[in-house]
C-alpha cells in the first residue's frame, strides 16, 4: 500500500508493509503509516480521522484537540455544522449505536472508492480486491478521450461495480446507501463587505494553523487565488516561488507580477525553471488509478505547498450559461459530446437540480464544486501524495465556500472579482497598491473586461457555446 492510502473492508485485507490496522465494528481499517490517524471516543460515539483538520480560530489546536471537540457534539447535525468550519483533507468514520457512516472533506480531496455492496472501500480503485473491470465497448472508458483525460466521470469508475464518493455526500454503511448531506438550508445573500471581512479572517487563520504544524511554501502567480493566499500568509514563515516554464521569457506577466507583489512586501521570491523541477511518472506499483506524468519544484520537497485550488468554485468559471443542460456541461467541462458523459451529467442534473434550486445554490457553481473539484483536483492531490509531495488548499472549507457563494455572482467573476478585491482590503493596509497590480493580464481577460463594460459579455459567452454545439452537430 502506497503513501497515505487506506482500505476499509468487511474482510481482513491482505497484510501490506508499513501499515497499521484498526477494527471498527464489522470492518477492518488498514492504512499506510504515513497517513495521520486520530481517534476520539465519548460514550458510544466514536470518530476515526484519516488526514488532518485545521481551525481558523484556535490555530494551535491539534487533530486530537479538534476531534475531541467534534465527538462531544450531541447530534449529527451539530457534528456537520462544526466540521464545516474546519479546513482539511481527510476521511472521517462516524460511529454511534444507531449510525455508522464515512465521509470525506468538503471537496472530496481525500478520495474514497467503494463497491456497490458497500463491503469494501479504499483510497484508490486499484486497492479494492472485489472490483470488476469488465467494460466491453464502454463509450467513455474505452475511448481515446479517456486515454487522454485519465479522469473518472461523476461517481462512475472504470470498474462496473465500484463508485467514487462525490463531495457533499456520505456513505451510510448501516443502510448501504450514499446520502447527500449538503446543502440542507437555504443560502442567504450577505453584504459583500461582511463576507470579505470574515473570509479574510478565515484564510489567515487556516494558513496560520497549517504553519504551526508544517513548513509552508506558496506559488505566486498573476492570478487572484494565489494573491489572496500570499497576502493571508504574510504574517507566517513562508517561502515563495514562481514557476518559469519553457515557453515563458523573463518578461512573462506571471514572472513580472510575482516579482512586483513580493517586492511590495519585501519577500524573497524563488524563480523555478522547468529544469529545476522533478518530472515523475507514476506507475502501477504506486496503486494510482490511470497514472499521469506530473512535476513539482524540488524546492518544496520538505514543505507543504499551499495552493489556490478550490477557490474557482466561487469565481464563476462556467460563467452565466442558461438554461443549464447536460450537453452544455459536457462542453464546458472539456468532454466534447461524449454520450456517456452527457448521460452522466443529465443524471446529476435530474438528481440534484430541484434540491440545489430549493436552497438557492447556483447549478454551475455546484457542478464545478462536485464534478470538477471532486475528480480533477482530487486526482492531482492523490498523485502528489504518491510522489511524497503534500499539497493543501485552504479554500477547502465548506463554511468558507458557503460564505463566498453568499455574494452575488456578478461580484465574483473570474476576471473581475469585486469580492476578492474586497477581501484584499481586509488582508492588508496598502490594498490600493496591491489592487493596482493587474491579475492575469492576457487577451481573454482583456476581452472579457471590454465585453462586460459594454454589457455584452453574457450574450457573447452564450453565443460562443451555442456555436460550439452547432459545430458538433455539423461534424456528425
Amino acid at each position: 500500500m502506497n503513501n497515505k492510502q487506506f482500505i476499509f473492508s468487511h474482510s481482513s485485507p491482505k497484510n501490506h508493509d508499513n501499515c497499521s490496522v484498526v477494527k471498527i465494528k464489522h470492518y477492518t481499517l488498514q492504512f499506510n503509516t504515513n497517513l495521520k490517524y486520530t481517534h476520539a471516543q465519548e460514550g458510544d460515539f466514536s470518530l476515526h480521522l484519516l488526514g488532518s483538520l485545521f481551525d481558523y480560530v484556535d490555530t494551535k489546536s491539534s487533530n486530537q484537540d479538534l476531534l475531541d471537540i467534534l465527538v462531544k457534539q450531541q447530534t449529527k447535525e451539530g457534528f456537520f455544522k462544526l466540521l464545516d468550519t474546519y479546513y482539511g483533507e481527510y476521511v472521517i468514520i462516524y460511529v454511534t449505536k444507531k449510525e455508522f457512516f464515512l465521509l470525506s472533506d468538503s471537496c472530496a480531496q481525500k478520495e474514497v472508492y467503494y463497491t456497490e455492496d458497500y463491503a469494501e472501500l479504499g483510497s484508490q480503485l486499484n486497492l479494492l480486491s472485489n472490483k470488476d473491470c469488465r467494460q466491453e465497448n464502454h463509450p467513455y472508458y474505452n475511448s481515446t478521450l479517456f486515454d487522454k483525460k485519465k479522469l473518472f466521470i461523476g461517481t462512475s469508475t472504470s470498474s462496473t461495480n465500484v463508485k467514487h464518493l462525490a463531495p457533499n455526500h456520505y456513505i451510510d454503511l448501516s443502510n448501504k446507501e450514499t446520502v447527500r448531506f449538503f446543502p440542507v438550508t437555504k443560502i442567504e445573500s450577505q453584504p459583500i463587505d461582511d463576507v470579505a471581512k470574515k473570509a479574510a479572517v478565515m484564510l489567515k487563520g487556516y494558513i496560520t494553523a497549517i504553519s504551526h504544524r508544517h513548513k509552508i511554501i506558496l506559488p505566486v502567480t498573476g492570478g487572484f487565488d494565489s494573491r489572496l493566499l500570499f497576502l493571508a500568509s504574510l504574517h507566517t514563515e513562508c517561502d515563495y516561488f514562481v514557476s518559469q516554464h519553457k515557453d515563458m521569457d523573463d518578461d512573462h506577466y506571471d514572472i513580472k507580477i510575482a516579482q512586483e507583489i513580493t517586492a511590495l512586501f519585501n519577500k524573497k521570491l524563488h524563480v523555478i525553471k522547468d529544469s529545476e523541477a522533478s518530472n515523475d511518472t507514476l506507475d502501477t506499483t504506486q496503486n494510482i488509478d490511470n497514472p499521469r506524468t506530473t512535476s513539482f519544484p524540488k524546492l518544496i520537497a520538505d514543505k507543504i505547498l499551499i495552493n489556490g485550488n478550490i477557490s474557482e468554485i466561487a469565481r464563476n468559471y462556467f460563467n452565466y450559461i442558461t438554461p443549464v443542460t447536460a450537453k452544455k456541461l459536457t462542453l464546458l467541462n472539456g468532454y466534447s459530446d461524449n454520450v456517456f458523459v452527457i448521460d452522466t451529467y443529465q443524471e446529476w442534473l435530474s438528481q440534484n437540480k430541484k434540491t440545489l434550486n430549493q436552497y438557492d445554490y447556483n447549478l454551475l457553481d455546484m457542478f464545478y464544486w462536485e464534478e470538477k473539484m471532486g475528480n480533477w483536483t482530487a486526482k492531482a492531490k492523490t498523485e502528489a501524495h504518491a510522489l511524497n509531495f503534500e499539497l493543501m488548499s485552504p479554500f477547502n472549507s465548506r463554511a468558507l465556500l458557503r460564505l463566498l457563494l453568499a455574494t452575488k455572482r456578478k461580484d465574483r467573476d473570474k476576471f473581475t472579482s469585486r469580492l476578492y478585491k474586497k477581501i484584499i482590503e481586509y488582508l492588508v493596509d496598502n490594498h490600493e497598491a496591491v489592487n493596482a497590480i493587474p491579475t492575469n493580464p492576457d487577451f481573454e481577460r482583456a476581452r472579457a473586461l471590454f465585453l462586460k463594460k459594454i454589457g455584452l459579455f453574457n450574450m457573447f459567452d452564450a453565443l460562443r457555446l451555442e456555436l460550439r454545439i452547432l459545430k458538433r452537430k455539423i461534424k456528425r
